[in-house]
């Protein structure tokens, strides 16, 4: 009676659901597929059969990671220490924790050299040491913070790409340039003194 009515269900449908087939044949999706990774994970996608995506491993750090899909048709993906897993197989760290794998393919160019999700530079700042109280993500220049909430109140970092933190507004007064993930800033003399920050571009600041 359950194999009747589970065929029905796939009939009506119009076949196979995402749920019981999730990886097309081949290699060919380009959705990332679901699972529990994407609680801990971000910028998903899939290039050439594979998933690509950027894993918060078990110290907070960020890494960039990936694994064949025709190895998980049988198997939730799951996110373990920052690496993409299903079953028994295991995908590979792409880069180093906090920095930019510049080799890394985007979504629609194999080729990519933009970087991790094609080269988009992120910044989330938060309010108190080792990434805790309040938080805010950015993905452009923001030359004054005044009106952000987060004026010289900003204690810890993290980054996709490399930033550059100014203590005053406009990219002025002392400027200190990031690519690792800050968990305290007063060890660099910049706790609740930030007023403007940018992404710093390959080949140059802007």
């Amino acid at each position: 009676m359950l194999i009747e009515a589970l065929a029905a269900v796939t009939m009506l449908s119009g076949g196979v659901s995402q749920e019981a087939a999730p990886y097309a044949p081949g290699g060919q999706q380009r959705v990332a597929p679901r699972g529990d990774y994407r609680d801990s994970c971000s910028s998903e996608y899939v290039n050439r059969g594979r998933l690509y995506a950027d894993c918060r491993d078990r110290r907070g750090n960020i890494r960039g990671t990936s694994i064949e899909l025709n190895r998980c048709t049988a198997h939730e993906i799951r996110n373990d220490d920052g690496r993409l897993v299903c079953g028994p197989f295991r995908g590979d760290y792409e880069d180093r924790p906090g920095r930019d794998r510049p080799d890394r393919p985007g979504p629609d160019r194999p080729d990519n050299g933009g970087g991790w999700g094609g080269g988009r530079e992120e910044i989330t700042v938060y309010r108190d040491a080792l990434y805790r109280g309040a938080s805010t993500t950015f993905r452009g220049d923001m030359a004054n913070l005044r009106n952000s909430g987060f004026n010289d109140v900003i204690s810890s970092m993290r980054f996709r790409g490399t930033w550059e933190v100014c203590t005053d507004a406009y990219f002025r007064g002392t400027c200190r340039t990031f690519s690792d993930d800050v968990w305290n800033l007063e060890q660099h003399g910049l706790n609740d003194r930030i007023s403007s920050l940018r992404p710093v571009r390959r080949g140059g600041r802007r």
